[in-house]
């Protein structure tokens, strides 16, 4: 007997073999057994309906073979490629079973079916499997040993099906057998959404599995959408005849195949009894351009003259100014979006303002933009200059070089009060750094980790930010970041709520380029704070500001 482990399958021999003759000449020494087939080693065994699969026995001395498939399904004769139609090459006297070497299997019935190898030999022989090994079984002085393959087989058509939703209530519902012909487009039900309300639809496909789809809406925004439930609002004022269509999509690693379904629907846009209101914080671009979305569709007819009614007021230390508008434009893109470009620059240090009144800007539908006042401008700001390619301020990367590392790459810890985990879900990425003390009453000073010592930040004025989690029951005032030469900043987290990702900020200046970090909790931050603490740091940015001079 010989114990033989094959798992390499060659798939230009099984498809040389569907065009030749099934006969297999093996050596006749030794009694042992394996296969081949079609399948890649490693992939599930998945086809579509009237997809095949390729099965050979290589086994050797056995005494008699078969393969048996179940009802519904058949065996193939030669001579086909994979560009025919195969049920043509169905095989139909050959029934469930043929002592054929190599089995060729078209499958046509769904769900979980099983293609059976049998063989019969003198002595007992085993197959070597990841899962470890399948014997033979002995029947009376014969030894009999079964394979079975079970395959996943899909409906090869994909039928899209969907409903559509309006406020919660159903509007639309179509089947995977219903039928959806753009001829008749004129029947279609025609709905009335106001400006800037929305449609939802969901995905319900199930015939044919597929695994990812894509909406394409007509008018939507937005227009697209790969989820299975996608809410659409509609900002354009008039009727859309062609809504769109679903696109249901089997991918990798199911076999592959796209079906797609139109929306039998028609969206009549009808003005809003919303008010026309500003619906976004406002932004600043790298520009210096103020934009923020409105709610509904704007008239640009509406802008002219429309510049005096803003009011921009600009602050940082002493400087106190209102900024004229010089000029407002809609966004080509996004037809709600309004776009203000000041008549002096703006700084990312400035704190900026936007007021609007007395106005005369219009919605298409014709409803009047309402007044708001004092709505703060989130400003621009360039990148993090603590970020860099190991993730040491955000913890990902491992360390173990020596004692007090506490696994961080770049830090090295005075005590072992600090340790990179994913013990809970981080701010950013998969790990964060954790403070913990048992009994902080105790403490009696700083606890310090030392960061990465080859920092390069050029002197200037920074925004810090940290993210910080305190566990329920913990109560620390304060995190130290200093650095060299000792600047040191204390982010204060008194307070702040528990059992979540809370953002600290503070403004720090270097007067000249740092070399050196570090992070300290400090008892004189934290007084009257007992007992365990416990903690969690990360996502530490630095974000150049700019000074107005």
């Amino acid at each position: 007997m010989k114990i033989i482990e094959k798992y390499i399958i060659c798939l230009t021999v099984l498809f040389l073999v569907a065009c030749q003759d099934d006969e297999y000449d093996a050596p006749d020494t030794v009694s042992d057994v394996t296969w081949y087939t079609s399948i890649t080693p490693g992939n599930d065994f998945i086809q579509a309906t009237e997809g095949f699969i390729s099965f050979l026995d290589a086994s050797q001395g056995e005494i008699s073979h078969e393969w048996t498939i179940e009802e519904g399904n058949f065996f193939l004769k030669t001579g086909f490629t994979n560009k025919d139609s195969l049920p043509l090459f169905i095989d139909k006297p050959k029934g469930l079973s043929t002592s054929d070497k190599t089995a060729h299997v078209i499958f046509m019935k769904e769900g979980i079916n099983k293609v059976c190898l049998t063989n019969v030999f003198e002595e007992k022989v085993s197959y070597q499997t990841v899962d470890g090994p399948i014997d033979a079984v002995q029947e009376g002085d014969k030894w009999v040993f079964e394979k079975c393959f079970e395959v996943d087989v899909l409906s090869k058509e994909i039928k899209p099906a969907f409903k559509v939703l309006q406020d919660g209530v159903e509007i639309l519902n179509i089947t995977a057998d219903d039928e959806v012909k753009l001829a008749d487009a004129d029947t279609w039900p025609i709905i009335d959404v106001e400006v800037n309300k929305t449609l939802t639809f969901v995905d319900e496909t199930t015939v044919g599995r597929p695994n990812d789809r894509k909406w394409v809406i007509t008018g939507g925004a937005p227009a697209t959408s790969n989820e299975a439930t996608f809410e659409v609002a509609f900002l354009n004022y008039g009727t859309t005849e062609n809504l769109g269509r679903i696109e249901s999509m089997r991918i990798d690693p199911l076999p592959n195949k796209v079906n797609w379904k139109y929306i039998p629907l028609k969206v009549r846009v009808v003005s809003s009894s919303a008010p026309f209101n500003i619906l976004s914080e406002i932004t600043e671009d790298e520009n210096e351009k103020l934009s923020f979305q409105l709610g509904g569709i704007i008239d640009p007819a509406s802008l002219v003259g429309q510049n005096g009614n803003f009011t921009v007021n600009v602050t940082n230390g002493s400087f106190n100014q209102d900024i004229p508008v010089r000029s407002i434009e809609i966004n080509s893109i996004d037809k709600s979006i309004l776009e203000l470009t000041l008549d002096a620059p703006i700084y990312n240090s400035d704190d900026v303002t936007v007021s609007y009144s007395g106005g005369g800007i219009m919605s298409t539908d014709e409803r009047s933009l309402d007044d708001f006042s004092n709505m703060v401008v989130k400003m621009h700001f360039e990148g993090n200059v603590l970020a860099d390619v190991n993730g040491r301020f955000s913890f990902e990367t491992y360390n173990d070089s020596g004692p007090n590392r506490g696994d961080a790459l770049g830090w090295w810890a005075q005590h072992t009060f600090y340790q990179r985990t994913d013990e809970i879900e981080a701010a950013d990425g998969d790990y964060s750094f954790r403070f913990i003390h048992p009994n902080f009453e105790a403490a009696g000073g700083g606890m310090t980790s030392w960061g990465p010592s080859d920092l390069q930040v050029p002197a200037g004025t920074y925004k810090m930010t940290m993210q910080v989690y305190m566990e329920a029951g913990s109560d620390l005032g304060g995190i130290r970041v200093a650095f060299d030469p000792w600047n040191l900043l204390i982010f204060d987290s008194k307070g702040i709520a528990k059992e979540q990702w809370v953002t600290l900020e503070g403004e720090i200046t270097q007067a000249e380029t740092t070399i050196g970090t570090l992070i300290q909790v400090h008892s004189d931050d934290s007084p009257g704070v007992t007992g365990p603490q416990t903690m969690y740091i990360d996502d530490i940015q630095m974000i150049p500001l700019e000074p107005r001079l």
